[in-house]
């Protein structure tokens, strides 16, 4: 699947994703939303209070690989079990996946257009 196709899902159809793929998705972006920060213990224990980080083994496993590699595999099973629920809306003027499902048009085509 393209990468493109692969952000697109996961950007829209998020609420797709099973609960184990989910824990693990806001575990990631957790991480790189705290990654810089200086007192990171002090927000991971707040964070892990909040369910956004976790320890469940099975959820951290599905993100051994990095966001990539979750990204591409969370997208295939979700368009293997939802297909009929995925929409990809293509630009009406050049056939580009839209920027969003309701999107009149592809980011290019907008900015060409205003």
């Amino acid at each position: 699947m393209e990468k493109e196709k692969q952000d697109y899902i996961i950007n829209y159809y998020l609420h797709l994703m099973s609960p184990k793929e989910k824990l693990a998705y806001k575990h990631a972006h957790s991480l790189l939303k705290i990654d810089q920060n200086e007192d990171i213990d002090k927000i991971k224990r707040v964070y892990f209070k909040a369910g956004w980080l976790t320890e469940d083994e099975n959820a951290l496993s599905l993100v051994n690989n990095g966001l990539e590699k979750f990204n591409e595999d969370t997208a295939a099973r979700i368009m293997r079990d939802h297909a009929a629920e995925i929409f990809f809306n293509y630009c009406p003027n050049c056939g580009k996946l839209a920027r969003t499902p309701t999107a009149k048009q592809c980011r290019f085509c907008y900015y060409d257009w205003h």
